[in-house]
């Protein structure tokens, strides 16, 4: 990419930039490496914290209106010809017509989608999915998938990462420690794949002190639902939970319909160690592209593996904390931040 000139590019952005988001940490990732971004950010014109269910009835009935003034927002850019890209992270209430018309201006158009289906967050997101000078994603499956690649103008393969001002040693209080201290914690959005290793778990050890974070875990059995803190864990709190757990899992989502695979690697794969905390993940090839299992991080088969790979290292506390210290090591070593990603979207 050539901006006419030495210096860094000016990126109109569209992302999230709540404390821990990784649209964030790219954000941040790009300004340190000498670029400037116009941020257009999705949560300032959608209420997405509405949980009772009123407001979720009234959050539907008004998204419409949102879409349309989020993207009259977009709109009002059009005219500065001093950007030199659009940069999209994920497209959440994203128009194709928005997008068309900044193409129409001849402004390169780019999107990085950091999940495993494209069809997961509304249909404007596959819409808009052609029209883009390039897709980066997280997802090596998808590079493989040929009706995919068919559709889309380029693909390419980026890394997720940690945010080093989020996932660092907190060093926290101990009465705060002991707040969020378990023997098994899982910070993450509920799946029925994980739902089912959870289960397996709470059965087979039903001493063991297992907490859940994050979204959707409502839809839960009664036994995995007790698990849960009823809430997510974002920011820093996740870092705490991380810190403060004995075992972080590391579950990873399922194929969906129009996927070739699940999940190999994920945000958590790089976020839990670099803050410190000890993580069992799930065996993947590709987890060990960037970390040694055994070493700098500890990994489970399957269902059959899980329960007994938990309770191994409940036992052993001096082994948890020699793999926790080495993969956070690893983790800043290799520079396992949105940096790469950054440089991979302007070069």
């Amino acid at each position: 990419m050539n901006n006419g000139g030495s210096g860094g590019y000016l990126i109109l952005f569209l992302g999230a930039d709540w404390w821990g988001s990784d649209a964030r940490a790219l954000a941040v990732a790009l300004r340190q490496q000498g670029h400037c971004l116009i941020e257009v950010q999705y949560e300032d014109y959608f209420p997405l914290n509405w949980s009772s269910v009123p407001l979720k009835a009234v959050r539907r009935l008004i998204r419409p209106l949102c879409v349309s003034n989020y993207n009259q927002a977009l709109r009002q850019h059009l005219a500065n010809p001093a950007i030199d890209f659009l940069l999209v992270f994920k497209g959440n209430g994203f128009s194709p017509a928005t997008l068309k018309a900044f193409r129409e201006r001849k402004v390169a158009s780019y999107c990085l989608y950091p999940d495993v289906s494209f069809a997961s967050h509304g249909a404007n997101i596959t819409e808009c999915l052609p029209h883009y000078d390039a897709v980066f994603t997280t997802k090596e499956f998808h590079l493989r998938d040929e009706k995919l690649r068919a559709t889309l103008q380029d693909i390419k393969l980026v890394r997720h990462g940690f945010d080093p001002e989020v996932h660092r040693l907190a060093g926290v209080s101990e009465r705060v420690r002991q707040q969020y201290a378990c023997d098994v914690s899982f910070v993450g959005c509920w799946s029925p794949k994980k739902e089912r290793l959870v289960n397996i778990l709470i059965t087979d050890l039903p001493a063991a002190d297992v907490r859940l974070w994050g979204p959707g875990w409502e839809r839960a059995t009664e036994a995995v639902r007790r698990c849960w803190a009823g809430r997510g864990a974002y920011g820093d709190e996740s870092v705490l939970v991380y810190e403060a757990s004995k075992i972080n899992l590391g579950l990873l989502s399922e194929a969906s319909t129009d996927t070739l695979s699940g999940d190999q690697t994920t945000v958590r794969t790089w976020q839990v160690p670099a803050a410190g905390g000890f993580l069992l993940h799930e065996e993947t090839a590709e987890l060990g592209q960037y970390l040694t299992p055994g070493k700098e991080v500890a990994t489970f088969k399957d269902k059959s593996d899980l329960s007994e790979r938990v309770q191994h290292y409940l036992r052993q506390p001096t082994e948890r904390a020699m793999i926790a210290a080495a993969g956070q090591q690893r983790c800043v070593k290799g520079g396992y931040t949105y940096h790469a990603a950054a440089r991979a979207i302007c070069s």
